[in-house]
């Protein structure tokens, strides 16, 4: 009875790890080529990817603009990408804390 019940536990434990869906493993799954690259710049963007959904306006000194897209977001610094970081597919998914202003 004793060994029924540890499987029992081992399994469920199992199962709550593999439920958890973490922003990481999607990160590594995806190729350099599915999302832009530093350095490119914003009219290479739009050729390569296409427009974004939204564009925020440029803040700060240097300008820092944002631009969004379905399955990542990309920051520029004037016209030129400085990162492109990889959204969230889900509510679910674990990832980075929102910085809260």
């Amino acid at each position: 009875m004793k060994k029924i019940i540890i499987i029992s536990l081992l399994l469920s434990f199992t199962s709550l790890l593999k439920a958890e869906v973490l922003i990481i493993d999607r990160v590594k799954q995806a190729q350099s080529s599915d999302i832009p690259s530093k350095g490119m710049s914003m009219n290479q963007i739009i050729s390569q990817f296409g427009e974004p959904h939204s564009k925020s306006i440029a803040v700060g000194n240097p300008p820092i603009t944002k631009w969004s897209y379905n399955k990542y977001t990309v920051y520029f610094e004037k016209q030129w990408v400085i990162s492109s970081v990889i959204n969230k597919s889900s509510s679910n998914e674990k990832g980075p804390k929102p910085i809260n202003n």
